[in-house]
């Protein structure tokens, strides 16, 4: 009998040890999830960008050289950021014109974006002092280099 009566309330401790680390866990493959899914939006929405571009550049006098005008820059960064030509919900938050860039080289047009992902988890780490804001985030990066047709 008294064997119990020492062992009451001890399985309330064991959950009170390890239910942080469980949570921590938790986080950490929710946000890499999360991670792979904006990536993986990411890379498909350059794809179908440099498809898109590519199709509607516009091959030089000698067939060689290639001219992207600035109307299909502005169809391209709204399909890389919208999903669509027009104008309607971002694809991924925070997706700015400003990190996304075009270059051609010969016939070949490359779309590339460097995205500013951070962690939904961020502001939680930093009110509990583990980490500045600054350090938890990095930029995703995706380019896609495609023959204009």
């Amino acid at each position: 009998m008294k064997t119990r009566q020492k062992q009451t309330g001890l399985a309330a401790i064991e959950v009170t040890i390890i239910l942080p680390f469980l949570l921590l866990i938790i986080f950490v493959v929710a946000e890499f999830g999360r991670l792979l899914y904006q990536y993986n939006a990411l890379n498909k929405a350059v794809r179908n960008t440099a498809r898109h571009v590519s199709s509607l550049a516009k091959l030089g006098s000698q067939g060689s050289v290639v001219t992207l005008n600035s109307d299909t820059q502005i169809e391209g960064n709204n399909l890389l950021r919208y999903g669509d030509t027009s104008i309607d919900d971002l694809i991924l938050p925070n997706l700015d014109n400003s990190t996304i860039n075009y270059s051609v080289s010969g016939q070949l047009v490359t779309v590339s974006i460097s995205y500013p992902w951070r962690p939904l988890f961020a502001s939680t780490v930093v009110a509990l002092g583990v980490s500045s804001d600054s350090g938890l985030g990095f930029p995703l990066r995706v380019s896609y280099t495609m023959r204009a047709r």
